[in-house]
């Protein structure tokens, strides 16, 4: 069984082996990294949950992660593009 890893998010958690262990919203394989993208391009929160599949509060848990670690996840954010990009 893999290990539930807490976050300071009590809705966001970390799992080994599901999404590479990057911060997802607990119970599902949404990562905190694509709700961001999706908000920097400009979507509203109900576009957000409507295109994942997830209610606007899921989305404001994700967005509340991402705004305490802008960081991590502009540079996983980052990441993913370049690989997409090729």
């Amino acid at each position: 069984m893999a290990t539930v890893l807490r976050t300071d998010h009590p809705h966001i958690v970390r799992i080994e082996g599901v999404c590479g262990g990057e911060p997802i919203i607990d119970g599902l394989r949404v990562t905190v990294r694509h709700v961001a993208a999706l908000h920097l391009r400009g979507e509203t929160l109900s576009e957000i949950g409507d295109a994942l599949n997830i209610t606007e509060s899921q989305v404001i848990h994700a967005l509340s992660y991402y705004f305490d670690h802008r960081e991590e996840i502009d540079a996983l954010i980052e990441q993913e593009e370049s690989l997409c990009q090729g």
